[in-house]
């Protein structure tokens, strides 16, 4: 049991905090093997532990009603002795996860960008194309949006036109609503009014802002331009 407590203290603070690089974008879905989840995970261990046994020390010096303190850690070996406490186990997990969690918020807003702005300093001076914000291409071209271009116009969703690339009159078109997130293995669009759009398009000319081709699968995603329709053609929202 207290191997496994050890095990548990060392591994988990890591993985909470490779959930969150993942949950906000920063990591895409990558299967790992058990050597590189444990690599990572320590990792990641080092500064979310740090920070959490700073504040439950400064907790434990602050701290001296009876029901209420915890003692003080500063060796790996006493934080293996401490948390076979229950009350420890607790607080270091319950910091942990707040620690993990704003650690990778403050990282995936300034830190994050400080770093790719370096690395693509690095790249641009070897004729290199630089790296993107986004992690993968589905998340750049379906989940992203400009601040100064709203993913929504006219108060409609973006429109995508989808069909194979080899069947480009077999299509499906309409106002997305959801889209699968990057952490998914299986990519798909929830798209509504598709009669509505086909109609709409038919009678009106319109602008393929993007296309998204998905080399595997052969389907092809254009982006349709708001701006070339007149708002009373838009189809109304479902709901």
């Amino acid at each position: 049991m207290a191997e496994f407590l050890s095990t548990f203290i060392f591994i988990l603070p890591g993985i909470m905090a490779y959930f969150w690089l993942q949950v906000f974008g920063l990591n895409p879905s990558v299967k790992h093997t058990a050597p590189e989840l444990s690599g990572i995970a320590a990792l990641l261990w080092l500064p979310v532990s740090f920070i959490t046994l700073l504040i439950i020390n400064t907790w434990g010096a602050l701290i001296s009603i009876k029901y209420l303190s915890v003692q003080q850690v500063w060796t790996v070996e006493s934080l293996s002795k401490a948390t076979s406490d229950i009350k420890y186990l607790f607080l270091f997990l319950v910091v942990s996860f707040i620690v993990s969690f704003f650690l990778c918020w403050v990282w995936s807003l300034w830190g994050n960008e400080f770093l790719r702005a370096r690395i693509n300093d690095v790249r641009n001076s070897r004729n290199i194309a630089p790296l993107s914000s986004s992690t993968t291409v589905w998340e750049e071209f379906f989940i992203k949006y400009e601040k100064d271009k709203n993913k929504k116009a006219n108060g409609k969703e973006a429109v995508y036109r989808v069909y194979k690339i080899d069947k480009k009159e077999d299509y499906i078109i309409g106002s997305m609503t959801k889209a699968s997130r990057p952490l998914e293995s299986d990519k798909a669009l929830v798209l509504e009014a598709t009669e509505e759009w086909k109609n709409t398009i038919k009678a009106n000319p319109y602008k393929i802002n993007r296309i998204y081709i998905d080399t595997k699968s052969g389907m092809v995603v254009e982006e349709i331009d708001h701006k070339f329709f007149d708002e009373n053609s838009i189809p109304e929202d479902n709901n």
